[in-house]
């Protein structure tokens, strides 16, 4: 017990300094060890604390990319007493100085297109990539030395080193995501599931993206640490999961915690210290003595549930936490269970990654112990284990929900917009099978008011063709392309100013909403669709956002907030039930700062979902305002907002 207290002392105290810290430069010593290895002379360099991978490059004079190709394992790990193998020459060119480029072979090159391009001898290009006269790869490196006249952009994040999963681009000149996209052959999501950074910082010139060569729909909302080959929407269309209503004899009444205070044992299963020492922009920290590193999901995440055990502690629930550092460690879980670490848990949040949590997930059905999967929107041991709970609804219950919510009106225009692609079909699919039936089910008719529209064949024509000026329409656009969404948004103006228009958005939107006029989606009514969502309007909101600045001197994230409701909300479940809370759940009424939890049985011998999902209108007032939150049924009154056609100037 004072182990646990000591190590929860410990990380916390990281957790304010992480947020009150400077990054300081290291200077990194270069190694005076050179060794021979293949008939190459290597610097054999052990990495010491607080060295980077960019900081080491600057040392020796060596691309940050030229160190990822000879050490492919520093993408996976980059951690203290590391040994790197650093080329002691990288340039063969006696007569000149030359600097060396990483190029990546794209579909359709050849040894001699790329020694046209550079400038370059077929001969120097084999001397420098001897892999080459076996024939050239897409997604290859090809080392090549250039002139030093010629600029060679230093700027590209070091790259991975699994070429039996990924294809590496090379980010060129006029290149865009979407362009990308097409040259590879798939969805602009999947880029960014593969490169989280993009979101943020956007495409740049000679940045190496990882292009995963199985092409796979990417359909978690929110953060993705990994992803499954079962985790697709057409499986669960196929699946047609159904929400069980939690129905069960247990007496809710019988337990009395204040009778019998014992102590509730959790525990915390996060990749803490691998999530802090993670800087998203080393080039940044290392010269800018102001660089504040964003904070890391799982870190905020921690914070919110640390404030939530404070308010439960001081509520008078006795408690005792076990915070375990685990990353994708299958090892160290195993041997986690072996020790018996998690015996005597009566609730265990984590571990994050899939891999891990299936292990930790099939020991707590053995025990009887309830365990949470807290960030990501899927995971499969939900179908199998009746003791998970998964926070954040997956994109399939958000769209059921979402439906639901549009089918519960009678005098609707449905026009659904796509190009009949791969990705599209599949959202299409749920759209119309879930629309229908609930549409049936209101009106007890079949007629349901639908048009579709392939806008790759009949463009806008095609969907001013199916407007209403009699009814509100809808328009329902399942892309997740960035410029056809910004195209056509842009292209439906004009037709705001003669019919009533709803705009149905995707949450994949929000990867490119700074790239969205924000004008448009208030002009179009847009409806969109999100598990969680802070009012910071709202008193408690306001409170809990100054409490978490003076505990850590940060501003609190989403993250954080779902930190915190997430030990509200399962910390009064252990309180006023017990340890088997999961039969009582549904009395559960709370009011925490982002969600709405409302936990369903996705099977008879599954887990529990959050299906809870608010509706949210951007409206004329240029105001996002929630209209709706839906759970096992529509729990606002039911009134449609006041459409209108925009009014012109001459108006």
């Amino acid at each position: 017990m004072l182990k646990t207290s000591v190590y929860i002392f410990l990380i916390s105290c990281f957790l304010l300094l992480r947020c009150q810290c400077f990054a300081q430069e290291v200077v990194v010593k270069k190694s005076n060890k050179i060794e021979k290895i293949n008939g190459k002379k290597y610097y054999i360099h052990e990495i010491q604390k607080g060295e980077t991978i960019y900081s080491v490059s600057k040392a020796y004079g060596v691309d940050k990319n030229i160190i990822a190709l000879e050490n492919p394992e520093v993408f996976e790990k980059f951690s203290v007493g590391q040994i790197l193998h650093i080329p002691y020459e990288i340039n063969d060119n006696s007569s000149g100085k030359t600097n060396v480029k990483i190029h990546e072979v794209t579909k359709g090159e050849t040894l001699y297109s790329i020694s046209k391009k550079y400038n370059v001898t077929i001969k120097e290009l084999l001397k420098n990539n001897p892999d080459a006269e076996n024939g050239l790869q897409i997604g290859q490196k090809l080392k090549i030395s250039v002139p030093s006249t010629v600029v060679v952009n230093t700027q590209s994040t070091p790259i991975p080193g699994d070429t039996s999963k990924y294809f590496f681009h090379t980010v060129e000149k006029g290149q865009t995501v979407y362009s990308i996209s097409k040259q590879y052959n798939i969805s602009i999501d999947q880029i960014y599931q593969e490169n989280p950074e993009l979101e943020t910082k956007g495409l740049k010139n000679g940045e190496v993206l990882r292009i995963p060569k199985e092409k796979k729909i990417i359909v978690h909302n929110d953060i993705v640490i990994e992803s499954t080959e079962t985790d697709t929407l057409k499986e669960q269309i196929e699946s047609d999961v159904n929400f069980i209503p939690i129905q069960s004899n247990a007496d809710c009444g019988k337990y009395n915690y204040k009778s019998n205070p014992e102590t509730i044992n959790i525990a915390l299963i996060l990749p803490l210290q691998g999530d802090a020492i993670t800087l998203d922009a080393e080039e940044e920290a290392s010269v800018n003595p102001n660089f504040e590193p964003n904070p890391k999901p799982f870190l905020e995440y921690y914070e919110g549930f640390l404030m939530a055990i404070d308010s439960m502690k001081r509520a008078g629930l006795n408690l005792s936490v076990k915070t375990i550092d685990l990353r994708k460690d299958s090892a160290k879980t195993q041997d986690l269970i072996n020790k018996g670490e998690l015996n005597d848990m009566d609730l265990i949040v984590g571990p994050v990654f899939e891999s891990n949590f299936k292990m930790v997930s099939e020991f707590a059905l053995k025990k009887g112990i309830n365990i949470i999967y807290p960030i990501n929107s899927q995971n499969s041991e939900i179908f199998s284990n009746p003791r998970v709970f998964l926070l954040n609804s997956s994109l399939y219950s958000q769209m059921a929900q979402a439906t639901k919510y549009l089918a519960a009106f009678k005098d609707l225009n449905y026009i659904l917009i796509h190009n009949e692609t791969k990705d599209e079909q599949e959202i299409v699919d749920v759209y119309k099978k879930i629309l229908f039936k609930e549409y049936q089910k209101n009106f007890g008719t079949e007629n349901v008011p639908y048009k579709e529209v392939i806008y790759s064949a009949s463009g806008l024509a095609g969907v001013e063709n199916s407007l209403s000026k009699e009814k509100i329409n809808v328009l329902i656009i399942p892309s997740s392309n960035q410029i056809f969404v910004i195209n056509i948004l842009t292209k439906l103006q004009p037709l705001t100013k003669k019919f009533k228009i709803i705009l149905s958005g995707m949450p994949a939107w929000k990867k490119f909403e700074n790239n969205l006029e924000l004008e448009y989606l208030h002009n179009l009514n847009m409806h969109t669709f999100v598990p969680f969502f802070v009012d910071y309007s709202n008193p408690f909101i306001i409170s809990f956002v100054e409490d978490y600045r003076e505990k850590y001197k940060c501003e609190p994230s989403k993250y954080s907030f779902l930190g915190f409701d997430t030990g509200i909300y399962f910390l009064t479940a252990l309180m006023n039930y017990g340890h088997d809370f999961q039969d009582c759940i549904r009395n559960m009424k709370l009011s925490l700062t982002q969600s709405d939890f409302n936990f369903v049985k996705v099977s008879e011998k599954g887990g529990y979902e959050n299906n809870g999902v608010y509706i949210l209108h951007y409206n004329l007032d240029n105001d996002v305002k929630i209209v709706n939150i839906v759970k096992d049924s529509i729990s606002l009154p039911l009134v449609m907002p006041d459409i209108q056609v925009r009014k012109t100037k001459q108006q």
